[in-house]
């Protein structure tokens, strides 16, 4: 799979990065084996995670790499929820490329309350932007709306607005949360890179998970980009199965249930 011209289902699994540890995801190694038993097109994780694990991803040669770049907590203790706005760029693009990534990914947050958090935010992103295709690397951009300013960070009209500011910004690829599909549509008809879809926070209804996963296909994504709602399965294997069906292979939310059980 290749970032720029082709679509795929990715699996997220940076979140530790960013917020510590999750359910589902205690174990590295053990998740991302399971993860990878699925076939997936792309993994996404931080660049020493993909250093760590080089022996586990080399079984799966076909399957992307994607390096997350920059950290963010939203508190100075360790996996507290607050209000804290602590954005850098932690690894670099030699490291990435290094370690065999193929396409690197870094968030660029709206809504924050110091503009100077922001003003940081892009200035690395752009840098990352423009010195990719350097080292071989796709850039993607995360282009979410997490400040303490949102009220939705879903609002449509802002996710529109931060797609064409991550296009000005120089990605290769975007990565948005899902507006609708009407938007989406709209968004995906002008955009000049591909669109891949974020999964956010776990959902209990699959039915409308993998419907909205078929809606976004639709509309013009690229792929998805998904981790909660994946490797918080009781199967992630399966559920990478299942999306692929429906990204790859052009199937109904109810041929992709069958993968499901």
């Amino acid at each position: 799979m290749t970032i720029e011209t082709e679509t795929g289902v990715i699996v997220a699994l940076d979140h530790g990065l960013h917020w510590g540890t999750f359910a589902g995801f205690e174990d590295y190694r053990g998740t991302l084996e399971t993860v990878l038993d699925g076939e997936p097109d792309g993994i996404l994780g931080s660049v020493p995670f993909l250093n760590r694990f080089q022996n586990v991803l080399d079984a799966s040669p076909t399957t992307t790499r994607v390096g997350t770049l920059d950290v963010i907590h939203d508190s100075t203790i360790p996996g507290d929820a607050d209000r804290a706005e602590i954005h850098r760029q932690a690894f670099s693009l030699e490291e990435a490329a290094r370690v065999g990534a193929d396409a690197v990914k870094v968030c660029v947050v709206y809504g924050r309350e110091d503009p100077d958090v922001l003003g940081d935010n892009v200035e690395f992103a752009a840098r990352i932007a423009e010195n990719g295709r350097k080292h071989g690397l796709d850039v993607v951009l995360e282009q979410v709306l997490w400040g303490n300013r949102i009220e939705d960070e879903q609002d449509p009209n802002l996710i529109e607005h931060a797609a064409r500011l991550g296009v000005e910004l120089g990605a290769d690829a975007l990565k948005l949360y899902y507006p609708g599909k009407e938007k989406l549509d709209a968004i995906t008809a002008t955009t000049p890179c591909p669109v891949f879809v974020a999964g956010g926070v776990q959902t209990d209804d699959l039915r409308e998970f993998l419907e909205m996963t078929r809606d976004a296909i639709d509309a013009g994504a690229s792929g998805v980009t998904y981790g909660r709602n994946v490797w918080q399965h009781d199967d992630p294997a399966a559920m990478v199965r299942a999306l692929k069906a429906i990204v790859n292979d052009d199937a109904s939310p109810d041929a992709a249930l069958t993968h499901l059980g």
